[in-house]
């Protein structure tokens, strides 16, 4: 848990409703980004960076799918921890609503990492014969009407 000093400008409890409702709401990413950097572990982590080479690889194996989550997990965390530092901490506005950016871009990231999955290694193929087929087919119909 951090420490978090209120001296003035207070966040009210009605807005410290709003910025949890907004943390559990449906569609919580729109408009937040990834954080551009993170520390995890006591190490500063460049997480946007690592969030786009997780999500636009190609045809991610099975250890690159179990990292994703379980940097997902991590993030998932801390950012659970943030929103718990909301819910209970006294806390200045402005610092409360910075404290909310870092938790939803953290969560989009989450949401992100969990999307990735093993792909069935057949499925390419499948799509390219299904595409072919649909050709045939096409080249058939046409000469008929010809």
């Amino acid at each position: 848990m951090t420490e978090y000093a209120c001296t003035n400008d207070c966040l009210t409890s009605e807005e410290r409703k709003k910025i949890l409702s907004r943390l559990h709401s449906l569609l919580f990413w729109v408009g937040e980004n990834v954080p551009n950097t993170e520390e995890l572990d006591g190490r500063n982590v460049q997480l946007k960076d690592v969030v786009f080479r997780f999500i636009t690889e190609q045809q991610p194996n099975e250890d690159t799918v179990r990292s994703a989550h379980e940097l997902a997990r991590s993030l998932e965390h801390k950012a659970r921890s943030l929103e718990r530092d909301l819910r209970l901490e006294p806390i200045e506005r402005e610092t409360a609503y910075r404290v909310m950016h870092e938790a939803l871009g953290l969560l989009r990231a989450v949401d992100e990492l969990r999307d990735i999955k093993v792909k069935d290694r057949n499925l390419k193929a499948r799509e390219l014969m299904s595409k072919v087929s649909d050709e045939k087919r096409w080249l058939g119909f046409l000469q008929e009407v010809r």
